[in-house]
């Protein structure tokens, strides 16, 4: 009911994934702008591994090419990434650093001051059929927004170290041969789709709390921990289907779909966080111009958990 509740009110508000889409690409011309000083200390890096000949020969490839041959493409852009990367760090480590501040922490936390607009908008059409401007959100919540994507950030970076260490190792076996060579794009996909979901799911709660109830960081992010608890497998596993769905179109469609893809999906997501909120919360919502939603009050919803569980 979650995944088709918010699926109306996507299809009902698919303009909001157009604004996404340009304030992303905003944020990431921003961000090249940034790292004009470190172009040419990167141009040197990976010129001296061949990496955009790499990189372009991967890109190219789909998977109905050969998928040992695109997981095998993929490993040696990986490796030869970190050869420039430790070239890099032996006569320039500043531009390095500088470069992993702007696309770990800069972009990120660009990337987040768009959410809370957005929740801001979906909660006026949701509550009372309301149309907001994104703009308009965008400056008046910039202090709230501010303040929710740097604690999305700081809990972004641990999650991402552990996603990129393990699909490193993951991919490190597609030297292997044998029936590894079948299983490991399944293993690999499975592995980041996983963790995605985890960390998306742990983190559903948060941007609609703050929102909703217009709360303190912190105290948005104790109700929305409770909300997500209420109903985590059916949050988890309708996130789990989105970023299965974006990886595997972007193994068939090849790499430059993700620039549609990614605003694609975290709109998809926002509008799940939404729903999954005002159902948790027993409130009613519109999901389009003929649909409300009248879920079951918090109350009833608590009272019948504890009496499922005393049975």
């Amino acid at each position: 009911m979650i995944f088709k509740n918010s699926l109306k009110l996507f299809v009902a508000n698919f303009s909001v994934f157009w604004k996404l889409l340009l304030y992303k690409l905003v944020a990431v011309l921003l961000c090249a702008v940034l790292l004009i000083p470190a172009f040419s200390a990167w141009g040197d890096a990976l010129s001296s591994v061949g990496f955009l000949d790499l990189l372009v020969d991967f890109s190219t490839k789909t998977v109905f090419v050969n998928i040992s041959a695109l997981m095998r493409s993929l490993f040696v852009v990986v490796e030869a990434f970190l050869d420039a990367i430790s070239i890099l760090y032996s006569t320039n480590a500043f531009m390095l650093f500088y470069s992993m501040a702007i696309v770990l922490v800069v972009l990120p936390f660009l990337f987040g001051l768009s959410t809370i607009p957005t929740g801001e908008g979906l909660y006026s059409y949701m509550a009372s059929l309301n149309r907001s401007s994104f703009m308009a959100n965008f400056v008046s919540k910039l202090g709230k927004s501010a303040v929710y994507s740097i604690i999305r950030t700081l809990i972004l970076l641990p999650f991402l170290a552990v996603l990129l260490i393990g699909s490193y190792f993951i991919l490190s076996l597609c030297e292997m041969s044998g029936i590894i060579q079948i299983f490991l794009p399944i293993i690999l996909v499975l592995y980041i789709v996983l963790l995605l979901s985890l960390f998306t799911t742990f983190m559903s709660g948060f941007m609609p709390a703050s929102v909703v109830f217009d709360i303190s960081p912190l105290k948005a992010f104790k109700k929305g921990l409770k909300a997500v608890s209420r109903m985590f497998l059916r949050v988890f596993s309708s996130i789990f289907v989105i970023f299965f769905f974006t990886i595997l179109l972007t193994f068939m469609m090849t790499s430059f779909s993700l620039i549609a893809l990614i605003p694609l999906a975290s709109v998809a997501i926002i509008m799940l966080q939404m729903v999954m909120f005002f159902e948790s919360q027993g409130n009613r919502y519109y999901v389009d111009l003929d649909s409300i939603v009248s879920p079951r009050k918090l109350e009833q919803c608590d009272k019948f958990s504890k009496v499922k569980n005393i049975i």
